[in-house]
């Protein structure tokens, strides 16, 4: 029968043609919905504006239904719509905001099941008590709530049986569904997207490599008392289950729950920041996935990084050549940043920098005339219509895989920047970073 990318048996294939049949019916739906406005003639601005809200609550509505239906993957894309509050239209991300951290938790039976088959004992035995409750359930994996037999609190985080095997079917249909997009619709290209999702999504399954990712951050941050990674217990983890230190705090986006424990939004912005400028230009190694459900905020404040299923690290030489080139798009500077985008590995169609440069333009337009640290909707409109009028002249045809995750960081964290209402000073924050590790890696000998 051969195996799956993710090291599974596939799906058989009635189950594998249901669920491609269920995600084309709903995205043919949705891509209609959509097409059936755009081509309404006569109505008024606020008409449009009223019936674009009705069709984006219907689409979050449907994309709900499917998520929870066929869990998985089609619930990491939901969450990832439902954190770009900073572009996403609100009745998109209003209505999918419920796939957060509130996915419908799977049975206790298969739960237990796992865990005997990954750690060798019932969960009973494993530890000295586990809540059948679960405290989180995510797309891939639910979180309960134990304590170990030398009294340690702790946080079970189990995968789902045969999720491997879902995710495997979901991408081949993704994949497929949004290369027919791209042809049908050549300015709504998602085909890098997708591939890089293909290569990234199978290596969260593996939650041994998780807890080290985890140590990871938590050594290289280990200087930031205002940071914080919750600790692996390793003699319960196993590649499908993972244990670590429990924490209680506060979900980052809830800002009235913030307020009313006397913690600032945006201090807690700022640390977040930050703590993403270190780790991206300085260290070179990030927590790629920063949705609500995986950040936590202790008084202090303290932001905690949880769910380190996806991480990446840079390649020095690439890391270098994106802090000289974030230097000189904050600094505006045309000629350093189309140099930066050659190095880095952008390739348009034809060569003319002017591309170029308005694409390194967008990134700093985007953050609107404040140079607020998300993007207004009001100014992403503006900016997006005009490098869409520039790439559909010269479109880039090669994008760098690892520039991917970094662009998802970046817009997951414009979304909660948003949510908290941070004022913080984008160019402030992130330019110390970024001279400071050019000038250490001139002096190591560095390019």
């Amino acid at each position: 029968m051969g195996r799956t990318r993710t090291g599974a048996p596939p799906l058989p294939w009635p189950r594998r043609l249901w669920r491609f049949w269920l995600v084309a019916w709903n995205f043919a739906v949705i891509y209609l919905g959509y097409k059936r406005v755009q081509r309404m003639r006569g109505l008024s601005a606020e008409e449009r504006r009223r019936r674009y809200a009705a069709r984006h609550r219907a689409t979050a509505d449907r994309l709900y239904r499917l998520a929870v239906r066929m869990e998985g993957l089609l619930i990491k894309a939901c969450q990832f719509l439902s954190s770009r509050a900073d572009i996403a239209p609100p009745e998109l991300v209003g209505g999918l905001a419920r796939l957060q951290d509130a996915v419908p938790a799977r049975p206790w039976r298969e739960v237990a099941a796992q865990v005997r088959r990954e750690l060798g004992a019932p969960p009973e035995r494993a530890f000295a008590r586990i809540e059948r409750a679960p405290i989180a359930s995510a797309s891939l994996a639910q979180v309960h709530r134990a304590r170990t037999h030398d009294g340690r609190e702790v946080a079970v985080k189990v995968q789902y049986p045969g999720i491997d095997r879902v995710v495997e079917t979901d991408l081949r249909s993704i994949s497929l569904l949004v290369d027919l997009l791209a042809r049908i619709e050549p300015n709504y290209d998602f085909r890098m997207i997708a591939a890089e999702m293909g290569r990234n999504v199978p290596r969260e399954l593996d939650f041994a490599r998780e807890g080290r990712s985890a140590e990871r951050v938590a050594r290289e941050l280990a200087h930031r008392a205002d940071v914080r990674v919750p600790g692996i217990v390793w003699e319960h983890t196993a590649r499908r289950v993972l244990t670590m230190e429990y924490i209680d705090g506060v979900k980052i986006s809830d800002t009235d729950e913030l307020l009313a424990r006397g913690i600032d939004p945006n201090a807690v912005a700022r640390i977040m920041m930050e703590a993403y400028c270190e780790q991206i230009l300085v260290n070179g190694f990030f927590h790629a996935d920063p949705h609500p459900g995986n950040l936590l905020v202790l008084p202090g404040p303290v932001v905690v990084f949880l769910d380190f299923g996806l991480s990446k690290e840079l390649p020095d030489d690439f890391r270098r050549t994106y802090n000289r080139f974030t230097l000189a798009v904050m600094g505006q500077n045309d000629a350093g940043m189309v140099d930066g985008f050659q190095k880095l590995g952008f390739r348009t169609r034809y060569d003319d920098p002017a591309t170029l440069v308005a694409l390194g333009r967008s990134f700093f337009d985007s953050a609107g005339p404040a140079q607020r640290p998300y993007a207004d909707a009001d100014v992403v409109g503006e900016v997006n219509e005009r490098l869409a009028r520039l790439l559909a002249e010269n479109p880039v045809t090669e994008v760098p895989p690892d520039i991917l995750l970094i662009l998802r960081v970046l817009g997951l964290m414009s979304g909660l920047q948003k949510r908290l209402d941070s004022t913080v000073d984008m160019v402030g924050t992130i330019t110390p970073f970024a001279e400071g590790q050019v000038a250490a890696d001139a002096a190591s000998g560095g390019a």
